[in-house]
Protein backbone atom coordinates (compact mmCIF):
# COMPACT_ATOMS: atom_id res chain seq x y z
CA UNK A 1 0.00 0.00 0.00
CA UNK A 2 2.58 2.30 -0.12
CA UNK A 3 2.16 5.65 -0.99
CA UNK A 4 -1.52 4.92 -1.45
CA UNK A 5 -4.94 7.16 -0.13
CA UNK A 6 -7.89 5.75 0.85
CA UNK A 7 -10.68 7.63 1.84
CA UNK A 8 -13.21 5.48 3.10
CA UNK A 9 -13.34 3.13 5.84
CA UNK A 10 -14.63 0.27 3.82
CA UNK A 11 -11.36 0.62 2.21
CA UNK A 12 -9.03 1.38 4.51
CA UNK A 13 -10.36 -2.19 6.68
CA UNK A 14 -10.39 -3.99 3.11
CA UNK A 15 -7.09 -2.85 1.76
CA UNK A 16 -5.30 -3.99 5.20
CA UNK A 17 -6.87 -6.99 5.61
CA UNK A 18 -5.52 -8.20 1.83
CA UNK A 19 -2.15 -7.34 2.84
CA UNK A 20 -2.47 -8.68 6.64
CA UNK A 21 -3.97 -12.23 4.84
CA UNK A 22 -0.58 -11.76 2.22
CA UNK A 23 2.47 -9.36 2.28
CA UNK A 24 3.25 -9.54 5.94
CA UNK A 25 1.00 -12.32 7.32
CA UNK A 26 3.09 -13.41 9.96
CA UNK A 27 4.99 -10.43 10.55
CA UNK A 28 4.78 -7.88 14.01
CA UNK A 29 3.79 -4.19 13.36
CA UNK A 30 5.87 -1.98 16.06
CA UNK A 31 4.98 2.29 15.58
CA UNK A 32 4.30 5.07 17.37
CA UNK A 33 2.54 8.03 17.45
CA UNK A 34 5.02 10.68 16.41
CA UNK A 35 1.97 14.23 16.80
CA UNK A 36 -1.65 14.63 16.91
CA UNK A 37 -2.95 18.07 15.90
CA UNK A 38 -6.58 18.49 16.55
CA UNK A 39 -8.40 20.88 14.28
CA UNK A 40 -11.59 20.66 16.57
CA UNK A 41 -13.36 18.70 19.43
CA UNK A 42 -14.11 15.95 16.91
CA UNK A 43 -11.70 15.92 14.02
CA UNK A 44 -8.10 15.76 14.63
CA UNK A 45 -4.97 14.83 12.00
CA UNK A 46 -2.20 12.19 13.24
CA UNK A 47 0.99 11.27 12.07
CA UNK A 48 2.34 8.00 12.97
CA UNK A 49 5.28 5.83 12.12
CA UNK A 50 5.24 2.36 11.67
CA UNK A 51 7.86 -0.40 11.32
CA UNK A 52 7.61 -4.17 10.46
CA UNK A 53 9.19 -7.34 10.92
CA UNK A 54 8.86 -9.69 8.54
CA UNK A 55 7.75 -13.28 9.39
CA UNK A 56 10.48 -15.56 10.93
CA UNK A 57 12.76 -11.99 11.34
CA UNK A 58 13.63 -10.66 14.90
CA UNK A 59 14.24 -6.92 14.34
CA UNK A 60 12.03 -4.53 11.49
CA UNK A 61 13.24 -4.01 8.52
CA UNK A 62 14.30 -0.30 7.40
CA UNK A 63 13.22 -0.71 4.09
CA UNK A 64 9.93 -1.79 5.07
CA UNK A 65 9.50 1.60 7.55
CA UNK A 66 6.53 3.97 6.77
CA UNK A 67 4.94 6.66 7.96
CA UNK A 68 1.27 7.52 7.90
CA UNK A 69 -1.13 10.43 8.08
CA UNK A 70 -5.21 9.89 9.53
CA UNK A 71 -7.60 11.78 9.55
CA UNK A 72 -9.84 10.71 12.96
CA UNK A 73 -13.14 12.00 13.70
CA UNK A 74 -15.07 11.62 17.25
CA UNK A 75 -18.33 9.77 16.67
CA UNK A 76 -20.36 9.50 20.25
CA UNK A 77 -17.39 9.46 22.33
CA UNK A 78 -15.58 6.94 20.01
CA UNK A 79 -12.21 8.62 18.03
CA UNK A 80 -11.95 6.76 14.46
CA UNK A 81 -9.98 6.69 11.05
CA UNK A 82 -11.55 7.77 8.54
CA UNK A 83 -9.07 8.28 6.02
CA UNK A 84 -5.40 7.26 5.58
CA UNK A 85 -2.03 8.54 3.20
CA UNK A 86 0.73 5.79 4.04
CA UNK A 87 3.99 6.33 2.05
CA UNK A 88 7.04 4.26 2.74
CA UNK A 89 9.93 6.19 4.62
CA UNK A 90 13.59 5.90 2.55
CA UNK A 91 16.91 6.99 3.07
CA UNK A 92 18.86 9.54 0.88
CA UNK A 93 21.32 6.30 -0.21
CA UNK A 94 18.12 3.86 -0.99
CA UNK A 95 16.35 6.80 -2.88
CA UNK A 96 19.50 7.75 -4.94
CA UNK A 97 19.65 3.86 -6.04
CA UNK A 98 15.97 3.90 -7.17
CA UNK A 99 16.35 7.02 -9.14
CA UNK A 100 19.47 5.57 -10.66
CA UNK A 101 18.32 2.43 -11.43
CA UNK A 102 15.07 4.40 -13.17
CA UNK A 103 17.46 5.93 -15.24
CA UNK A 104 19.22 2.38 -16.57
CA UNK A 105 18.32 0.80 -20.09
CA UNK A 106 14.83 -1.74 -19.66
CA UNK A 107 17.83 -4.24 -20.45
CA UNK A 108 19.73 -2.73 -17.47
CA UNK A 109 16.63 -2.99 -15.38
CA UNK A 110 15.98 -6.62 -16.36
CA UNK A 111 19.85 -7.40 -15.13
CA UNK A 112 19.12 -5.67 -11.64
CA UNK A 113 16.25 -7.51 -11.17
CA UNK A 114 17.29 -10.74 -12.28
CA UNK A 115 20.76 -9.98 -9.96
CA UNK A 116 18.68 -9.46 -6.95
CA UNK A 117 16.14 -12.47 -7.12
CA UNK A 118 19.36 -14.23 -7.53
CA UNK A 119 20.92 -13.16 -4.27
CA UNK A 120 17.73 -13.51 -2.54
CA UNK A 121 16.98 -16.92 -3.76
CA UNK A 122 20.76 -18.05 -2.84
CA UNK A 123 20.20 -16.34 0.74
CA UNK A 124 17.54 -18.84 1.56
Amino acid sequence: MGGSSLERRQELAAVNQEIFDTVVKGSRLEGEVQFVRFLSPVLAVMHSVVRTALAGQTKPSPGRDSMERTVVTNRDGEWRGESLMQARCLTMERQMFLDDSDSLHEDAQRQVFDLVASLKKHRH
